[in-house]
Parts: structure tokens; sequence; C-alpha cells
């Protein structure tokens, strides 16, 4: 089932968008898990999603858990040595 994003989520996940060629519903389908694409990929998305948007407005869209579900995925894009490290502390305290 496809996404159904509000004109306020479609704004905060346009934000990770700017050079991928997918509307925010795919986008958001893709980390969800009902769209397997080989590029870009679940992990990838989650990753360009932690690196663009706030952490306040990434939970707007998706629940901690959700990210976390996808982050042992995520984390080889991550670039951010700050927010690898709070993802891992946020990830750790949820389990």
């Amino acid at each position: 089932m496809a996404a159904v994003l509000d004109e306020d989520k479609k704004k905060i996940i346009s934000q990770a968008l700017w050079d991928l060629n997918t509307t925010p519903e795919e986008f958001v389908d893709i980390i969800r898990g009902n769209v397997i694409r080989e590029w870009p990929s679940q992990g990838f998305c989650v990753a360009r999603l932690l690196e663009s948007v706030n952490w306040f407005d990434v939970v707007k869209v998706f629940s901690p858990v959700e990210i976390c579900e996808v982050w042992e995925e995520a984390r080889k894009y991550i670039r951010s040595e700050s927010i690898r490290k709070g993802m891992e502390f946020a990830c750790r305290t949820l389990r």
C-alpha cells in the first residue's frame, strides 16, 4: 500500500530528495519496506533522511522504532560521526 502523506510530511521528506528521482511517497515506502529497490536502497534512504532532516521532524513521519529496524543497514551510509553515535544510543535504548 502506497504511503499517503499530508503536505507537512511531504515537505519534511522532500528535504532528503534533492538529488533523487523519487516522490516523497515512494521514499517513505522504501524506508518502510513496502517497495524494494536496488537503488536507492532502504538503508541509503534512512541514512539520507537522518543526514538531511532534523530528528524532531523525522519522528513526525516515522517512529524511532521504524528507523532503528533499518539502522544496521543504514549505518554504513552515515558520514556524520555525531549522527552515528546518536543513533547507536537511541537504538540501544529502544531495545
